[in-house]
């Protein structure tokens, strides 16, 4: 046991001891290391963003959010646009589970005879890739299949059907009608998030995109045949819309926010059913191999809610941290704001906005088109009508914001319904989820997202430069889309030569007292 340094002898107690201490050392390192992964010191850049964990807490009514980390590193992360992208990706992740894995859905909207890959030249094909024919597969190699469907009293009959397929299959109950919000009559479970494991990784997909008639669509927005296939939305026959897929240690949190919601003790469609509880499992991931994406879970657990029995395990006081990550991400941008959504009708945070434009030299909002607005009430009209003037209250400000709307000329219609969710901050970082810059997300639905920065500064500018060459039909490489201040110049340009896909836009100022 004698080692000889120098010609010296060590003595063997020394080297049993500085034996231990290096296992020790080795054993905290390896445990600091899994601490670092989910509550990291994160880069300077980064923390900058993110709600902390005094400022989540606040968001809660006072309840600390001990079992959702309050971010997360060495994450990865891609943007998929439009349904085809988004649809296929689910697909194939779907179609690789085996014995012991799981699939679990949150769902706004659905339909199980929606195909996700369709191909106009093979139906029968098509059919194989129905959601119903894909989760059946998956039951029958053994896969575990959870999923929780909005119920409301607009919704209820197209979630009974699918709920009551789906249970067909699993021979119990592995889908549950979810009325666990607020609103009885409209009120939603509005997340759109499939978890999906397979193997040794768990991939996460979260944002405005449901497994639905007329969300499947190309960047190209034409009437293809694919596209009548499965059917279409509102009767709109272009839907721009987009899902992020993350893998990493985010994952464990998507997955406890699922795990939370579906063993919630308050039946989730009283007083008829009690959905069997299942017990947590850490679910396994891929890191990153370099420093990844930082991601942070935002929700929207309404306090009411809350009040009524519901999320008492979780969220006894609710959470609206999606409202508090989007007031600071607004509060704290330099240069400008690239944002994107339906409705833009909650005048908290357009007034919020007004606030930031001194400080700011651009801010970029692209919404539904007049037409689409005015196709779903008169009073969505007159509600973003009077949120959006609280960006023009001031003169010597006004003139830094620029608001565009996605059409098409076509003998079909003219509108392409823009539903995606995406909030952007000076190319550094971005929230994106289920939960738009409505009163009924940030308030009142039960939604979820995420804050996402890369350290390395790439990941967000590449997404936004990826989703203009869309809208204005440009190569991804254009060098005008570099720069999002000189792009800027661009939008405007088309807009004011009415070419192209953007438009400027404004909505019409309704008479409310002409409103029923």
């Amino acid at each position: 046991y004698q080692r000889r340094v120098h010609g010296d002898l060590i003595n063997p107690q020394i080297i049993i001891m500085a034996r231990l201490t290096f296992l020790l050392f080795l054993s905290f390192f390896l445990c600091s290391n899994e601490s670092l992964l989910r509550n990291p010191l994160g880069s300077v850049q980064c923390q900058r963003w993110i709600l902390t964990e005094e400022e989540i807490t606040a968001e809660r009514g006072g309840i600390p959010r001990d079992q959702i980390h309050v971010y997360t590193t060495k994450n990865t992360a891609s943007i998929l646009i439009d349904g085809q992208n988004y649809m296929k990706s689910l697909y194939d992740d779907i179609e690789k589970t085996g014995p012991g894995d799981f699939v679990h859905a949150k769902m706004f909207n659905q339909n199980a005879d929606l195909m996700l890959v369709p191909n106009a030249s093979d139906p029968i094909a098509s059919e194989h890739t129905s959601v119903y024919n894909v989760l059946a597969r998956a039951i029958n190699r053994g896969v575990t299949i959870r999923i929780l469907a909005n119920m409301n009293l607009v919704t209820s009959p197209q979630a009974i059907e699918f709920c009551v397929r789906i249970n067909d299959l699993c021979r119990h109950v592995c889908c549950g009608l979810d009325n666990r919000h607020p609103g009885i009559i409209t009120g939603n479970l509005h997340t759109k998030m499939w978890i999906v494991k397979h193997g040794k990784e768990t991939v996460v997909y979260n944002g405005g995109m449901d497994v639905a008639s007329g969300r499947w669509d190309t960047q190209r927005h034409d009437f293809s045949k694919e596209k009548q296939m499965n059917g279409f939305f509102m009767g709109a026959s272009a839907m721009h819309d987009q899902m992020i897929r993350i893998t990493g240690p985010a994952v464990e949190d998507y997955e406890r926010n699922f795990y939370q919601c579906w063993n919630d003790p308050y039946p989730s469609f009283y007083p008829i059913v009690w959905l069997p509880p299942y017990n947590w499992t850490a679910p396994p991931f891929i890191l990153a191999k370099d420093e990844g994406i930082q991601v942070q879970v935002m929700r929207t657990l309404a306090c009411i809610g809350a009040k009524r029995g519901y999320y008492q395990n979780f969220a006894p006081r609710g959470e609206v941290t999606a409202f508090a990550g989007i007031l600071k991400m607004v509060k704290l941008a330099k240069t400008f704001l690239y944002l994107e959504d339906q409705l833009f009708n909650f005048p908290e945070v357009m007034a919020a906005i007004a606030e930031a434009l001194p400080h700011l030299q651009e801010v970029m909002i692209v919404t539904d088109s007049q037409d689409m607005v005015e196709a779903l009430s008169d009073e969505r009209m007159h509600l973003q009508y009077a949120a959006l003037s609280e960006l023009l209250k001031d003169p010597t400000q006004k003139h830094k914001v620029h608001i565009f709307a996605l059409r098409r000329d076509t003998a079909l219609d003219k509108y392409i319904f823009l539903h995606s969710k995406m909030f952007i901050a000076d190319d550094e970082y971005m929230i994106t989820g289920s939960f738009g810059i409505e009163r009924s997300s940030l308030t009142n639905d039960n939604e979820i997202g995420g804050g996402f920065c890369d350290p390395n500064g790439k990941f967000i500018a590449n997404h936004r430069r990826k989703v203009w060459a869309e809208h204005l039909q440009l190569k991804e490489d254009d060098p005008r889309l570099v720069d999002p201040l000189k792009g800027l110049e661009e939008w405007i340009r088309q807009a004011d030569n009415k070419t192209g896909r953007v438009r400027h836009y404004f909505p019409k100022n309704v008479d409310r007292s002409l409103l029923s």
